[in-house]
């Protein structure tokens, strides 16, 4: 390779990377989400959504999730659908992770969360979850899986599902790796 082929090879990489070095995830951000793809979604699919527990929050996280699919172009319709987003919500005390788990301790009721993280329950946060899958209604099969997690003070639970809710909905039918994120 001649050197001015190499220096100008140089130069392209190194600009090609400026941009991911520019957006440095924040590994501190008490959000994260992710989302694997079983299957491609063919365009302008359409899918019903589907709470697994119909409490009122849940209806209405329903309805965030279908305003996310029909920003993406999907079709959004009630049951029976051929596809069918089905989602469930827990929230509950988060486990502090950076307390050293001494040699030889274990967790005082013996589950292996709380021994893995080594630490105590910090009764002043609590951890959301968000957890979607899509699947097909005539053959069974899941096409997609998708999970949020936000640990953080007590705050507003419809506010902090629905946030999350957008951030899953964006992802359907895509396999996005860890992705961390801030609710503001």
């Amino acid at each position: 390779m001649s050197k001015s082929l190499a220096i100008a090879a140089l130069g392209i990489a190194a600009v090609l990377t400026i941009p991911a070095m520019a957006e440095q995830p924040d590994v501190a951000a008490p959000g994260q989400a992710y989302s694997t793809s079983f299957a491609p979604l063919a365009p302008g699919v359409t899918i019903a959504i589907r709470p697994l527990d119909n409490s009122r929050a849940n209806v209405t996280l329903g309805r965030h999730f279908a305003t996310a699919l029909k920003k993406r172009a999907m079709t959004v319709q009630t049951m029976p659908a051929p596809l069918v987003l089905n989602f469930e919500t827990e929230v509950d005390q988060a486990i502090r992770r950076d307390i050293p788990l001494s040699a030889g301790a274990s967790s005082s009721r013996g589950d292996v969360p709380h021994g893995r993280f080594g630490g105590e329950l910090d009764r002043g946060t609590l951890r959301y979850v968000l957890t979607a899958t899509l699947d097909d209604e005539r053959t069974g099969r899941r096409l997609w899986h998708g999970e949020a997690a936000y640990s953080g003070a007590p705050a507003d639970e419809a506010d902090m599902l629905a946030a999350m809710a957008a951030i899953l909905g964006e992802q359907v039918g895509r396999t996005v790796g860890l992705r961390r994120f801030r609710l503001e």
